[in-house]
């Protein structure tokens, strides 16, 4: 498939990194000269200098023979028209990233529809609704949904006291036969991340993904030994879109929030959008307001501004208080390790938020997709199709890549059931699967007719 990227931010980059692998001719398009000149020597695709809103510049990117073209920079009209462009070209499928509410909301439906754009994203709302599904599971650092939140992939940190440490997955399974209702995808410890098998041992500390139904979220969340949370008193830093959203849905729901916004007319604003919401006009690196708004008494602490190192810092501070339960939102990957040392809680990525939404419509048949900060491992869920080589066979019996396991199985009419090697594949069934990106084109040959 050859696939057009317009921008080379974060997302951008992340997009172009994900696609390549898979195989995929990715062709990236910026305007700035060095940021290009940064992804052509750090990933192995084509990369052209110019704007995406003039008709040549897209040209020498062939878009006449893209098959997908995502215009995701920081300039809504510059990814509509993008967009446009491509439609008018022949591309089959166009996706742009879209900030501003009033575009994204009714009034900017005639324009939406005009442009003809197949997908809007909006990493700022994507974001925010990853911190809510954090707020909605006790205990994890990461939730992702699968088969419409009927399934649900959780991180956590393997505790202290946690009855799984200390056992291999083999183990552990005997001890739930025939009853499984958890699976565990993946596994980081000492920065690497592997696909676990049966003779894996657990140990505090490893960072785990677990495939489990939400009914049964809580059972492992215990099982792994994570503290319970039910968030009373929030504190949010940063009143940009991720922050006043999250502020608003709290709020919504029973909580009281704190929100520190630096900019006064923006803090203004927000008073007046947010009336049950108090609104503190501030520097979140201040020390002194931040113990003044007792910061180290809030059961969730949610650092959202643009500013990573700022957000790392006040999270660590907030941190210093074992029961405060701290959100990092990170732009820049790169300090990730940091925010492991400091004992933060989670960190989200506005760029795989939103690269999950155009993963998941890159992918035509799969209904969900996950990507996680730390490793290039991925949550899939996949429609098996009537004839494909999988059609009909156990899971025991399928020859896939290494890199591959899969993880349950959706059936209508329903819940979805974990999968075992004597677990026999029907057309028709949605699949969840943990993959590297390298071993996904194998499963779509297994999964397609």
């Amino acid at each position: 498939m050859h696939v057009i990227i317009v921008g080379a931010g974060e997302v951008g980059r992340y997009l172009a990194q994900r696609l390549g692998a898979e195989g995929n001719d990715v062709v990236v398009v910026e305007q700035n000269e060095v940021i290009a000149a940064q992804i052509a020597g750090e990933l192995d695709v084509q990369v052209v200098v110019g704007s995406a809103t003039v008709p040549s510049t897209l040209e020498a990117a062939r878009v006449d023979k893209a098959d997908l073209l995502a215009g995701v920079t920081q300039n809504d009209e510059v990814n509509l028209i993008a967009s446009l462009l491509a439609k008018e070209a022949g591309v089959a499928q166009t996706v742009a990233r879209i900030q501003t509410e009033e575009l994204r909301g009714p009034a900017g439906k005639a324009l939406r529809d005009a442009m003809q754009t197949d997908l809007i994203i909006d990493p700022d709302a994507d974001t925010a609704d990853e911190i809510m599904e954090l707020v909605h599971v006790s205990g994890a650092d990461e939730v992702y949904r699968m088969s419409d939140g009927d399934l649900l992939v959780i991180g956590a940190v393997i505790a202290e006291g946690s009855t799984l440490a200390g056992s291999t997955l083999a183990e552990i399974g005997a001890i739930y036969e025939p009853d499984w209702r958890f699976l565990f995808g993946a596994l980081t410890r000492n920065g690497e991340t592997v696909i676990p098998r049966g003779d894996q041992r657990l140990e505090v500390g490893d960072h785990v993904r677990v495939l489990t139904s939400r009914s049964a979220r809580q059972e492992i969340l215990e099982l792994l030994g994570a503290a319970h949370r039910t968030p009373k008193r929030v504190m949010i830093l940063g009143g940009g879109a991720v922050g006043s959203r999250v502020a608003e849905r709290l709020t919504d729901e029973g909580a009281e929030v704190v929100l520190i916004e630096q900019d006064l007319s923006r803090a203004k604003f927000l008073s007046e959008k947010l009336p049950y919401v108090t609104i503190v006009n501030g520097d979140i690196e201040d020390v002194d307001l931040l113990n003044e708004e007792s910061i180290t008494r809030m059961d969730l602490v949610i650092a959202a501004t643009g500013d990573d190192a700022a957000n790392v810092l006040a999270c660590a501070f907030a941190a210093t208080e074992q029961h405060t339960f701290t959100v990092a939102v990170l732009h820049r990957l790169a300090l990730l390790p940091i925010v492991r040392q400091f004992g933060i809680d989670a960190a989200l990525s506005p760029r795989t938020a939103s690269a999950n939404a155009v993963l998941r419509h890159v992918r035509g048949g799969t209904a969900s997709v996950a990507t996680f900060l730390e490793s290039d491992i991925e949550v899939d869920e996949f429609l098996l199709e009537e004839g494909a080589p999988a059609d009909g066979v156990r899971v025991a019996d399928l020859h896939l890549p290494h890199s591959i396991v899969l993880g349950a199985v959706i059936r209508p009419g329903s819940p979805g059931a974990i999968v075992r090697g004597a677990t026999t594949l029907h057309a028709g069934d949605n699949v969840v699967v943990f993959a590297r990106p390298d071993s996904i084109p194998a499963l779509l040959k297994a999964f397609s007719a």
